[in-house]
């Protein structure tokens, strides 16, 4: 290149992370994987020590829910000014649903589709799942609190 072409500078890579991180879905999405990935081991621990899949699905959901909460609760959405006691009871209705479908679609593949592996099913199930989960979160369970009219 002479001096007079202009010069090349790459994108700043962190910059553009930071940006990324910065969007609630993103984060969301970070917890979600965090999540997933502890339903996972805990699904495949149990039912590798002999647990039928529904009932180790359904331990591996619970403990997923209380991963997610405690990181989305601290790392995905801002504080809503409600009670944690209100704020954990929004969240379990918005996960129950969730959890339900991705939980229905699971067993639905398992009992199906005999050759897919739990595995798949289970996360074929939470992928569907996401949507429902991070619009209900947001719009409902991390929604700010409003202040009551007079």
């Amino acid at each position: 290149m002479d001096a007079q072409s202009p010069s090349f500078s790459p994108p700043d890579l962190s910059a553009a992370l930071a940006a990324l991180a910065a969007r609630p879905f993103v984060r969301f999405l970070a917890v979600g994987t965090i999540g997933l990935a502890a339903d996972a081991a805990v699904f495949s621990l149990l039912h590798g020590a002999g647990l039928p899949a529904a009932v180790a699905r359904a331990l591996s959901l619970a403990v997923a829910t209380g991963v997610t909460w405690s990181l989305n609760r601290a790392f995905t959405f801002a504080a809503t000014g409600r009670r944690r006691r209100d704020e954990i009871l929004r969240y379990a209705l918005v996960v129950g649903v969730a959890q339900g479908i991705s939980y229905g679609v699971f067993l639905t593949l398992y009992w199906t589709v005999p050759r897919l592996h739990p595995l798949a099913a289970l996360l074929t199930g939470a992928v569907i799942a996401t949507a429902f989960s991070f619009t209900g979160q947001r719009l409902f369970t991390f929604r700010a609190r409003r202040p009551r009219q007079p």
